[in-house]
């Protein structure tokens, strides 16, 4: 599993643009070949700004080009979204709690008795190699 993690620092007075955009965008994505998992998540700024966290799960690197295309390091954002974001971070992540290939009960249960430590790596090299 791959997980991908767009930071996005949303400009003041923009906040209405961009949530509609990702509003648009959210179902487009769920329709895509090997999204595992989606969440938006968002902090408001006391300047009127928002900083956003897109969370994408993906079952295998295949996907993630499938959907990103060959530069992983750019954001995907419908254009609405993409005018109205100011700083945009990509990363990438290879999950350690689960793999592509075990079902998801399995992992559960283990996570449950202590096997698993049901965090996603990050800092080392992923199948991504970002």
């Amino acid at each position: 599993m791959i997980v991908r993690v767009l930071t996005i620092q949303v400009r003041p007075g923009r906040v209405g643009q961009f949530n509609s955009a990702m509003r648009r965008q959210l179902p487009i994505m769920r329709q895509q070949p090997g999204l595992v998992y989606l969440k938006l998540a968002r902090r408001l700024d006391a300047d009127g700004g928002e900083e956003v966290v897109l969370f994408e799960e993906w079952r295998d690197p295949d996907s993630v080009y499938g959907w990103a295309g060959h530069d992983l390091s750019r954001p995907k954002l419908l254009p609405e979204a993409e005018e109205a974001a100011g700083e945009v971070r990509v990363t990438h992540y290879e999950a350690l709690d689960i793999t592509a290939d075990e079902p998801a009960s399995d992992a559960a249960s283990e996570a449950g008795s202590g096997e698993q430590s049901g965090r996603a790596g990050g800092g080392g090299s992923s199948a991504l190699g970002t």
